[in-house]
């Protein structure tokens, strides 16, 4: 099993998976991120927490094109085998 851009692309798409499947309200209620309002209040406590909840938000804009993109894996790895 070789080091390839295919594999990245998987590690990747399985990436935004675990973030997609992240309930993000529950998640970030305990730093008290989980609404937008709260964020700009809070941005100078932690500028790293800021960024990873600014990323959960904005990954939920990807919902429909990583599950086209799972469609198109799982049939690529069914049909050739990889």
């Amino acid at each position: 099993m070789g080091f390839s851009l295919w594999h990245l692309f998987k590690a990747g798409l399985l990436m935004c998976n675990a973030f997609l499947i992240l309930n993000r309200r529950r998640f970030l209620a305990k730093y008290g991120l989980d609404d937008m309002n709260s964020q700009h209040a809070n941005a100078s406590n932690n500028p790293l927490i800021q960024q990873a909840a600014g990323l959960l938000h904005a990954v939920q804009y990807l919902r429909v094109p990583v599950i086209v993109a799972n469609i198109l894996t799982i049939v690529f790895e069914v049909l050739i085998g990889g």
